[in-house]
């Protein structure tokens, strides 16, 4: 999962809403933007009969890219109107990541659509990750891990998508700023199902999550050549629809980041706890009983700054824990890597990264949701990469 960046609302604008038109100079100009993201990797793991290296490659290519279209324009007395596309640069069954329309001005800023909620869109990370590299859910991660270590993740987004919801940004007062989110169906990000003209409500599917809430706050101060970001906030499903067999309970979670800058070096660290995370408790056909119920993420990063250069480092922790009665009750997983990136120009990109994954299962041997055997396991990675932002 890619990083969000959080653009701040500041802007404080004197005229208000009237009853007259509000009419632009301009109607609203496309932009076309994005990023393409490219990376070689190889792994070197325990790829025995029974590990989670077994029959996979040593080497490959691997890329992430998006096309952005964006529009807008400012009206008259003062409201901006805007829109955002975002389109795959892979063929993917969710080819559109995310669509909304914005509304901006001295109230803040809201946007409409498929988006993610606010803790996954504001939430703070620590330095020392690259445009490909992290410790934290990146874009590519090597080790033949069952799950990588996500700090940065929302309810409706570990359902794997962007669901239909409204997002607000309050402006910014004293260095805060709230972010808050309301989705009404978790599993809903577009109405493929009723194409055209809309009519009816959605589904309520098994198992999906509705009425969700996202609440995030982050402050940030600049000092006498040093600052300091905060944020910390939480994501609730609302209620969760019943299916055959045991329901699952509704997951809420909680996270927080903080992260230091004294010239050119930075240092930072986050925490995210997953309660009732993925809970099938006592279900038994599938998708069977999942690896966590109760999970949560820890880690630290530093960088520093040297010209061209950006060299890194990042620690990264996951403690997930299961029913006693699961396959696998407890599973920790640890990740340790440096970095470096090199600006070749403006929006250019070189990267690269040594990494030591490792993961310790309690009892061995056991077997995941999706079948794979999985014992203690550790995988030694190298990568190179690019990154170009247009």
């Amino acid at each position: 999962m890619r990083r969000r960046q959080l653009i701040a609302t500041t802007a404080i604008v004197g005229a208000g809403l009237t009853a007259a038109p509000a009419m632009a100079g301009d109607g609203v100009k496309l932009t076309i933007g994005g990023f393409f993201s490219e990376a070689y990797m190889v792994v070197f793991d325990q790829d025995g009969e029974g590990e989670l290296g077994n029959e996979r490659n040593t080497d490959g290519f691997f890329n992430s890219a998006e096309i952005h279209f964006d529009g807008s324009t400012t009206l008259d007395n003062g409201l901006t109107v805007g829109a955002r596309v975002e389109l795959e640069g892979e063929n993917d069954d969710d080819q559109i990541d995310e669509a909304w329309v914005s509304f901006s001005g001295g109230f803040g800023e809201a946007r409409i659509g498929s988006i993610d909620d606010a803790l996954s869109y504001a939430c703070i990370l620590p330095p020392g990750a690259t445009g490909n590299f992290s410790a934290f859910s990146p874009d590519q991660w090597a080790a033949n891990t069952v799950i990588s270590n996500p700090a940065c993740v929302g309810v409706d987004e570990s359902a794997g998508g962007d669901a239909q919801k409204i997002l607000y940004f309050s402006p910014v007062f004293g260095g805060f700023q709230l972010a808050l989110s309301y989705t009404p169906n978790g599993g809903d990000q577009n109405h493929t199902d009723v194409a055209g003209p809309h009519v009816g409500m959605p589904f309520n599917d098994d198992d999906e999550s509705r009425h969700n809430v996202s609440v995030y706050l982050t402050y940030t101060y600049a000092g006498d050549g040093w600052d300091v970001t905060w944020g910390g906030g939480g994501s609730w499903e609302g209620h969760v629809e019943h299916a055959a067999g045991p329901n699952r309970k509704e997951q809420d979670f909680y996270q927080t980041g903080l992260n230091f800058t004294f010239g050119n070096f930075a240092i930072g660290g986050v925490f995210e706890y997953f309660n009732d995370a993925l809970d099938r408790s006592g279900k038994d056909e599938p998708p069977g009983e999942a690896v966590a119920i109760d999970a949560w993420v820890a880690g630290v990063g530093v960088a520093y700054e040297l010209d061209a250069w950006v060299i890194g480092a990042q620690y990264s922790h996951l403690d997930a824990d299961n029913d006693a009665d699961a396959a696998i009750s407890d599973l920790t997983q640890d990740r340790a890597m440096l970095t470096a990136t090199y600006a070749l120009g403006p929006g250019i990109e070189l990267d690269g990264e040594i990494a030591y994954t490792w993961v310790d299962t309690d009892p061995e041997g056991g077997v995941t949701t999706d079948g794979v055997d999985t014992d203690d396991y550790d995988a030694i990675e190298i990568g190179i990469g690019t990154t170009i932002t247009f």
